[in-house]
């Protein structure tokens, strides 16, 4: 079985370049999808790139720390968007019927109903027009990329790769912008949590000490627990007639 320092070794073909274009995907993801499986795929693969290029800047077992943290974060969410989502699957029929319903009557409209796709994939709770299009957040995206280049060039971080120091202004910007985009929960949570994913970069390189870990990974939790009793306090709420 692979050690922490065998695994890094493998994973040695990643460099700060590949990385780097895969923060570019996640981070544009986040901001961009509207499907809570997508966004906590990205969020999980996102964590994995910023612990592997804190691998090289820092001690390996403080970046092994940041994907740990990642890989407890990322389970609640999906556990609390999934119990917001089954919790949609179940109150839909009643809905759409727009009547009372005895429980004989319920059961067999809702047998008659079933699929297993929909139990697996979930119906999604939030169904509020878009504040944007998704041509602007593609032209938006491109134009964050592009500011956190040009930014990494005109004020460069001080021991830092050009690469690290696009990544970190990236992942800055793109929170930023994710939290004007939407007041969804689960996307704001997701862009809070980009935000800190960046100043984490940047903040490990400076103090790689495990107590400042051990507290930061402590904030990243406690907000996640916060993100998820957001997601399902809105998703237990009455709906308002869209």
């Amino acid at each position: 079985m692979l050690n922490l320092s065998e695994l890094l070794t493998e994973l040695h073909f990643i460099t700060y370049e590949i990385a780097l274009l895969g923060l570019f995907v996640t981070a544009s993801f986040i901001m961009v999808s509207r499907d809570w499986r997508s966004l906590i795929m990205a969020l999980l693969v996102q964590y994995i790139l910023v612990g592997l290029i804190l691998a090289r800047i820092v001690r390996p077992d403080i970046a092994f720390l940041k994907i740990m943290v990642g890989a407890f974060i990322c389970p609640g969410l999906f556990l609390s968007a999934r119990q917001v989502s089954i919790s949609a699957l179940s109150i839909s029929l009643p809905r759409q019927t727009g009547q009372n319903m005895g429980l004989m009557s319920y059961l067999s409209m809702w047998w008659q109903n079933f699929s297993v796709l929909d139990l697996l994939r979930g119906i999604e709770r939030y169904r509020e027009t878009r504040s944007t299009g998704f041509t602007f957040q593609l032209i938006l995206v491109l134009l964050i990329i592009l500011i956190s280049m040009r930014l990494s060039v005109n004020f460069p971080l001080p021991d830092m790769a050009p690469n690290v120091t696009t990544a970190i202004y990236w992942l800055i910007l793109a929170g930023l912008t994710t939290l004007t985009l939407t007041e969804n929960p689960i996307q704001v949570g997701h862009g809070l949590l980009t935000i800190f994913m960046g100043f984490d970069l940047y903040y490990s390189t400076l103090e790689p000490s495990f107590l400042i870990t051990g507290l930061w990974a402590t904030v990243n939790l406690l907000t996640a627990l916060a993100i998820g009793y957001l997601i399902i306090a809105r998703g237990s709420a009455p709906e308002d007639d869209i």
